[in-house]
């Protein structure tokens, strides 16, 4: 819940707190493989095992995980509902109070140092070419160096894009609503629309930057760090509602869905036995086959 508010905090005034752990309905402990420096078991594996075997092992773990992120809110409790709630809340509130007269300070500041600073959220850091390069560079580099710490985290940078882009991409086609730059008003719905000029909330560019960042603050877990990253989703925030593509609303919601997805993520255990490819024992998975996905629960 910390996090929710910091990232409240940095796009609603623009101002950098420091990151604390989240209270998230994500009570999974990290796997005990993931360290900067491997074990010796960790290293032995890694060294007697192909390239083509450990790629596998990762391609079954994220089909696992995908599994597990679709079923999740079958498993809220009242707390997690709770918390989901808030944010909710907290999006209808910013939409109530501040998304016309924010967008209004927006647009009567533009400038040269605006149009340049807004091109790193719209063209870089949101638009996926920042994850695309942090996985390509963490994975091959932790592939090829037999590094579990360095790999695993580009895993947790893929999976974290792919679940909270395909959280946000279902949310902007079931509720429709206006971009400000239309200047219809606040509160323009169609419900499902397939559009992008209807497609404004939530913000995909700050739920890609805010995923990113999240993911990687939960692997790197050090405070300073943190708030660099978390000051590029600030950043990618300020450059969508300075382009008039969001509303802050828009950009709120999507930095919770980011947030969400990315430490959830960060928070799987591993679901199968790097040596032998194996499930894990209790453990659901859905498994990847030549004829498509089998789901099992392992005992």
């Amino acid at each position: 819940m910390i996090r929710i508010i910091i990232i409240l905090i940095l796009i609603s005034i623009g101002s950098v707190a420091s990151a604390q752990k989240p209270i998230l309905p994500l009570p999974n402990p990290k796997p005990d493989t993931v360290f900067i420096y491997n074990d010796s078991v960790t290293k032995a594996v890694l060294a007697s095992s192909s390239g083509t075997h450990i790629i596998w092992h990762d391609i079954k773990d994220g089909w696992c995980d995908l599994g597990n992120y679709l079923l999740r809110p079958l498993q809220w409790d009242l707390r997690e509902w709770a918390i989901i709630g808030t944010g909710v809340a907290f999006t209808a509130m910013l939409e109530l109070a501040d998304d016309r007269p924010v967008r209004t300070v927006f647009q009567k500041n533009q400038s040269t140092f605006g149009n340049q600073f807004s091109q790193f959220g719209n063209n870089f850091y949101g638009n996926g070419y920042a994850t695309a390069l942090t996985f390509v560079s963490l994975y091959t580099v932790g592939l090829s160096t037999d590094n579990e710490k360095l790999r695993v985290m580009g895993l947790h940078v893929i999976e974290s894009f792919a679940y909270a882009g395909l959280t946000t991409t279902v949310l902007k086609t079931l509720v429709g609503r206006n971009r400000p730059i239309l200047d219809q008003g606040t509160f323009i719905y169609h419900g499902f629309d397939l559009a992008n000029i209807s497609n404004s909330m939530p913000s995909g560019h700050v739920t890609v930057a805010a995923a990113l960042s999240e993911s990687l603050a939960s692997d790197i877990n050090n405070t300073w760090v943190s708030i660099g990253l978390y000051s590029f989703v600030a950043a990618t925030a300020y450059s969508r509602m300075y382009s008039d593509q969001h509303w802050l609303s828009d950009t709120f919601l999507a930095g919770v869905i980011g947030i969400c997805s990315g430490y959830w993520v960060a928070h799987q255990p591993d679901h199968y036995d790097l040596k032998t490819n194996d499930p894990k024992p209790t453990s659901f998975v859905i498994e990847p086959t030549i004829g498509g996905v089998t789901l099992a629960y392992h005992f």
